[in-house]
């Protein structure tokens, strides 16, 4: 369910920006990990997808000035991830309507029932992780 909601908001939220749901996914994914040197075998592993997927996500959204390649001192053969100014914009724009999106699931319903679904969710979450 929760991945299906997550779905259904990403691709609502990057329909404005001309995105896929992919492409939100990765800068999201790019922003959380901007400390770190994020290669394409890391964003393979995230998402569970072959190289050749990767690459074809990756060219795409270097194509459209998302995300540059940028070689690594400690190893010309690697080249990180980086997201541009632009995908940085638009991650602060779909942020800003992400939680006007949550604002609205979540009116009129009271704290104690929210406590509740999330406490029922993670249980679900457990059961299917055992």
């Amino acid at each position: 369910m929760r991945r299906q909601l997550d779905q259904t908001t990403w691709t609502t939220l990057t329909e404005r920006d001309n995105l896929t749901a992919m492409h939100g996914w990765t800068i999201s994914y790019l922003y959380k990990n901007q400390d770190k040197d994020v290669f394409q075998k890391d964003f393979e592993r995230e998402f569970s997808i072959r190289k050749s997927t990767a690459s074809r996500i990756l060219k795409s959204m270097e194509n459209n000035g998302l995300i540059t390649r940028q070689t690594v001192p400690y190893d010309t053969r690697l080249k990180k991830i980086v997201l541009t100014e632009d995908a940085l914009k638009i991650h602060d724009s779909i942020m800003t309507r992400r939680a006007k999106l949550e604002q609205k699931l979540l009116t009129g319903i009271p704290e104690e029932k929210l406590e509740v679904f999330f406490e029922v969710m993670d249980a679900m979450k457990e059961n299917i992780e055992s």
